[in-house]
């Protein structure tokens, strides 16, 4: 499992090239200063085929998609509870990008592989309320979050996770990265990733006073929340489409 995490990084778990690095929040960003295209995939291999998938991932799509220049990010996580679903946020500049990287030779090739040991995959429409990161680094504990928001306090929602998500890729070293969307035909179901250096950039974050303040603006917002645990990552935070 720890080769498949390395081989991951290539690609499924953003490893995309790194440009120059600060201490800030960077929001990723289309060339005008627009939201990208961002949607999550949810992969599910046959019983205990996914590192054999992600082995296929880092030596077909990993090449082609880490040299285009609108494919932003493809961050992921595998399931703790279930180690055959892999969960993929992918950010690209436009679907024009998109289409691009779904029709490459590389992408092709890896749908081909992948063909006998895939399960099922389902594509979840989204929009951006928060993509911040910082500049460069590598994120090993990955969280995932399903909310449903009231929705009439949804633009409250909204205003205080984008906040959030600044401030805490801003503040907190150790968090490298906070990923808000909303479903595109469903927007009070929201889907989130931060990403983490370690455990113990987690648990700082989780036990600062600024989360707990976070938490409280929260109260009575959600109708359902749910938690998703990750495997153990290594993910290389990809430079494309951050706006300094």
């Amino acid at each position: 499992m720890k080769q498949f995490q390395k081989k991951m990084a290539a690609l499924i778990l953003g490893g995309l090239t790194a440009l120059g690095a600060t201490a800030a929040a960077h929001p990723i960003r289309t060339p005008e200063g627009n939201m990208p295209m961002v949607h999550w995939a949810v992969v599910e291999s046959t019983p205990g085929d996914m590192a054999k998938m992600g082995e296929v991932a880092a030596r077909t799509v990993g090449p082609t998609a880490a040299n285009e220049a609108g494919t932003y990010a493809l961050y992921g996580g595998i399931d703790a509870e279930n180690p055959d679903v892999l969960r993929l946020i992918e950010i690209y500049e436009s679907y024009e990008a998109y289409r691009i990287h779904a029709s490459s030779e590389g992408f092709q090739a890896y749908r081909a592989e992948r063909f006998p040991i895939l399960k099922s995959l389902k594509i979840l429409e989204a929009n951006g309320i928060a993509l911040e990161q910082k500049a460069e680094g590598v994120g090993t504990v990955v969280l995932m979050h399903r909310y449903e928001v009231r929705p009439e306090r949804l633009a409250e929602y909204q205003k205080l996770a984008a906040a959030e998500a600044v401030r805490a890729v801003r503040d907190d070293a150790g968090v490298m990265g906070m990923f808000v969307t909303a479903e595109h035909d469903a927007p009070n179901i929201i889907h989130t990733m931060e990403i983490y250096r370690d455990e113990a950039a987690y648990q700082s974050y989780v036990e600062s006073e600024a989360y707990g303040e976070y938490l409280r603006g929260l109260s009575s917002m959600f109708t359902a929340a749910r938690e998703i645990t990750n495997r153990p990552a290594h993910i290389v935070l990809s430079a494309k489409g951050l706006q300094k």
